[in-house]
């Protein structure tokens, strides 16, 4: 009777490796789930196998405990493209996540993949098995793999989607080199001032003790801020990593970014430029799931999901009320001008009578990654004199507090 090597985990986190007997893969995968097993690997040994001690069968082990985190836009786009890749080479599922989790180096990843392929042992469909971890993948990713499922598809559609990724990390990655110039400005500022009032500000303050002269109003209050960062110095630090922290936490958490969004809108040319991203993400996503053999109508649903707050009720109104009900989206679109420009409406119109719908869509989302950029670029053009204005004013008064009343004091010994 055949002989099965297998690595499974019970429900306290422990792994058991050992070798069963059954007359085929399917009946000892059986087994092992009616015992309440999770199957992490099953494969045939051979005897010489079992011989040369190339399985070690009888170790049992606890799990580490993963680390938490969470999946970045690149961590989600090498997962998707190597399954894509190992699956269009003819191997089976359970194979190409196991493949893919051996690989992979962030313990997340390991825990995510081995859950997901557990689950696919078990008989679970691949989406539902992916939904768990929803909040680690995009909302439009079970969607898109239900889709392979079910027109038999899948590796197509994972590279597909790969693609897509592909494009939102090389967007990403635009946007914070853009950025970079900026933040290193503001941090050179702020790395001066703590130099100033840590060794600067106390040998002046000293100065005038010794000389029992009497500093200048703004000097004065430059001295006071010295005291106050030297007496307080650890505490500011920690409530400073805290803080630090605390916001990349949160703004890695999707929910807490969507409830942020709002607060840009009062800045003109801010909300101009986060507008432009959310008609670029849905123009991207509604592309991809078109192409992917959704209905327009189910398209439309699906990116209402992952678009900003304020698109959300619209695209799922105009998915049920008016598409659903034969009237064109370029139509829909129409009724919301403050939302969707007449540009994007007219080229929507286009698809429509062309039958070109996927393609036109596809086409915008890169019109307006390009808006972006460039109107980014403009706006940075605009705030880095404005920074280096104040950095050359606060430069400026700290030059004035500290320089002016040393000459002041050593005229008076002239």
């Amino acid at each position: 009777m055949p002989r099965f090597f297998y690595v499974v985990q019970d429900k306290n986190n422990l792994v058991s490796k050992g070798v069963l007997d059954a007359p085929d893969r399917e009946r000892a995968l059986r087994s092992l789930l009616q015992k309440g097993l999770r199957p992490i690997k099953l494969e045939s040994v051979t005897a010489e196998e079992e011989k040369k001690g190339k399985k070690l069968l009888t170790s049992r082990i606890k799990l580490p405990a993963f680390a938490g985190g969470s999946l970045s836009l690149f961590d989600q786009l090498m997962i998707v493209r190597q399954l894509g890749i190992i699956l269009s080479t003819g191997t089976d599922l359970l194979s190409a996540i196991e493949v893919v989790a051996k690989d992979a180096i962030k313990p997340i990843i390991k825990q995510i993949l081995y859950d997901i392929r557990s689950r696919v042992a078990r008989g679970e469909k691949l989406s539902d098995a992916i939904a768990k971890w929803q909040k680690h993948f995009d909302p439009v990713f079970p969607s898109l793999v239900r889709s392979g499922e079910l027109s038999g598809n899948l590796p197509g559609i994972l590279n597909s989607y790969a693609q897509e990724l592909k494009k939102d990390y090389t967007f990403v990655r635009k946007l914070k080199g853009a950025l970079f110039y900026p933040v290193i400005l503001i941090t050179s500022l702020f790395g001066m001032m703590i130099l100033i009032l840590s060794m600067v500000a106390p040998r002046l303050k000293e100065l005038f003790s010794q000389l029992k002269a009497t500093p200048p109003f703004y000097t004065r209050i430059l001295l006071a801020a010295s005291d106050i960062w030297r007496n307080n110095m650890i505490t500011i630090i920690v409530l400073l990593i805290v803080l630090i922290l605390f916001l990349f936490i949160a703004f890695r958490n999707r929910q807490f970014r969507l409830k942020l969004i709002p607060l840009f809108r009062y800045i003109p040319i801010i909300n101009r430029i986060q507008t432009k991203i959310t008609l670029m993400r849905f123009c991207r996503t509604t592309a991809s799931l078109i192409h992917a053999g959704f209905s327009l109508k189910s398209a439309l649903k699906t990116t209402g999901e992952v678009v900003d707050v304020r698109y959300q009720k619209i695209i799922t109104e105009m998915s049920e009320k008016s598409v659903e009900h034969g009237i064109s989206l370029a139509e829909s679109m129409k009724k919301y001008p403050s939302f969707f420009p007449d540009i994007l409406i007219s080229a929507i119109a286009t698809g429509e009578k062309s039958g070109q719908l996927a393609v036109v869509f596809a086409q915008m989302s890169e019109f307006y990654e390009e808006d972006v950029i460039y109107s980014l670029e403009t706006f940075l053009t605009i705030l880095e004199p404005v920074l280096l204005l104040i950095v050359g004013a606060v430069v400026l008064l700290l030059a004035l507090s500290i320089i002016a009343p040393v000459y002041r004091v050593i005229g008076k010994f002239r």
